[in-house]
């Protein structure tokens, strides 16, 4: 079965690529404002790792359902995610790409693991509906 590109698929994966580099620049503004209200700041960050990331990718995986764009997007979403973690938490440090890597939690690539899932799931879904 051939399948037609109706939406650039670069496109989609800057989505993915902006959606998770804002989540992980606004980590910090986010858990000041979890402080306030009584709560760990860390919350923030788990918050945007088991809500508003899976929501994403949902929510991209259900609009531009083509399998390989969810999978490239989820690992994108990640990794950019852990980038703007970088640049908020180590900013005017010197560090490398073998700094980063280290510093990524396992958690971290098991949730990568679940948004490339959920995705899949939706934009199956997706598929399946649309016809």
């Amino acid at each position: 079965m051939k399948y037609t590109l109706s939406r650039p698929w670069g496109l989609v994966l800057c989505l993915y690529l902006l959606g998770g580099l804002a989540l992980g620049l606004s980590d910090r503004p986010f858990g000041q404002a979890v402080h306030q209200l009584g709560v760990k700041p860390g919350l923030a960050t788990a918050a945007s790792v088991n809500v508003l990331l899976p929501l994403l990718a949902i929510g991209l995986g259900v609009a531009f359902p083509r399998l390989a764009t969810v999978w490239l997007g989820a690992v994108g979403m990640t990794a950019a995610f852990v980038v703007g973690l970088a640049l908020v938490y180590h900013a005017g440090k010197a560090w490398d790409a073998a700094l980063l890597l280290a510093s990524v939690p396992p958690v971290l690539v098991l949730a990568c693991l679940g948004y490339a899932i959920l995705g899949t799931l939706a934009a199956l879904v997706s598929r399946s509906v649309g016809k």
